[in-house]
């Protein structure tokens, strides 16, 4: 699901607005708001929540069942390319789309 090292300082989220695209790893793709809210699909699955990020970190937060949950992934954003990394999933490279 998520990244490697940033270029981009954690002050400017502005850089991360959008819909985003995956190019290689896993077939997802996201949306990032500017009121912090995110959209993330994953073949027939779709969760919704909020977002952060600190550092080089970007973090979803979303709730299954009721029980809230916590995705982290390292990433980095460079050419107009988001790529994340994260200890559980594929690193997954991204690219925004509108």
């Amino acid at each position: 699901m998520l990244i490697a090292s940033s270029t981009l300082a954690a002050s400017d989220k502005s850089k991360l607005y959008g819909y985003w695209k995956s190019i290689s790893g896993a077939p997802v793709k996201i949306h990032l708001m500017k009121d912090m809210n995110y959209v993330y699909q994953y073949k027939m699955l779709t969760f919704s929540g909020k977002w952060s990020v600190n550092r080089d970190n970007l973090t979803l937060n979303y709730k299954v069942l009721g029980s809230k949950r916590r995705k982290q992934a390292k990433y980095s954003l460079k050419r107009g390319f988001l790529t994340l990394h994260s200890d559980e999933y594929a690193t997954t490279v991204l690219k925004k789309t509108r």
